[in-house]
């Protein structure tokens, strides 16, 4: 019969054999499993159709780009020096404004080119004109825009994008002139909405949300074209 004594010795014998085999045992190995990355989609070749379509969609925008170019240097050159005459008065430089504004959308509407192209160079390049000539830029943004909202109204524009590319106009053109882009923005926005509003309550609501749009946007354009090099502009001094 086993003493209590030898009961105990038994079990530290097994317990000392279990830990000498443990210590004995290979390390089990920790096994990590890594996802595997997901093949990127290929893009489908285009054919003889599609490829014709695409060349012509990039010469068709590359036109787009040239013709808003053009007529910001027009109205930047045009804007300029109407306002570099010595003792000309605030209400003349609205005035001036407003006819540089409403001929360029007359011209889009006879020529039957595009609306906001023709208003957002016009925009930048007027707005660009009142800082080279030493001007109140924050009424001079107030005026471009009204004017553009109004004046497209009356050949049946809708006033969201009219709006939209008067403000992208503005700030990219203070932007490069070394304005205050925001401020100039801002005075914009006011005015379409007040212009708007004028208009129709319809009127009022689509150019509430391009307002939103571009108040959550004008950084990122300051930003870009603050990165940007500034263009040289030959031949041109600043007014004195």
């Amino acid at each position: 019969m086993a003493t209590p004594a030898t009961t105990t010795s038994k079990k530290a014998t097994a317990a000392r054999r279990r830990v000498a085999g443990d210590a004995r045992a290979p390390a089990r190995r920790r096994t990590t499993t890594t996802a595997r990355a997901k093949p990127a989609r290929k893009v489908p070749a285009l054919g003889a159709v599609g490829s014709a379509v695409r060349a012509g969609v990039v010469d068709r925008l590359k036109a787009l780009a040239a013709l808003e170019s053009e007529i910001a240097r027009l109205s930047r050159g045009a804007v300029a020096e109407a306002l570099a005459v010595a003792g000309i008065t605030a209400r003349e430089v609205t005035a001036i404004l407003r006819d540089v504004v409403a001929g360029a959308i007359e011209a889009a509407g006879r020529a039957g080119s595009e609306l906001t192209v023709s208003v957002k160079g016009v925009a930048k390049g007027a707005i660009a004109g009142v800082h080279d000539a030493h001007r109140d830029l924050i009424r001079a943004a107030a005026t471009i825009v009204k004017t553009a909202i109004a004046q497209a109204n009356r050949i049946g524009a809708e006033a969201g994008p009219v709006a939209r590319s008067a403000l992208d106009g503005i700030g990219e053109g203070a932007t490069e002139a070394g304005a205050n882009a925001v401020a100039v923005v801002n005075a914009g926005m006011k005015s379409a909405l007040a212009a708007a509003s004028d208009i129709s309550a319809l009127a009022a609501e689509a150019v509430r949300q391009v307002v939103v749009g571009s108040a959550q946007g004008i950084a990122e354009v300051v930003k870009s074209h603050r990165a940007a090099p500034a263009p040289r502009r030959a031949g041109r001094g600043r007014a004195p």
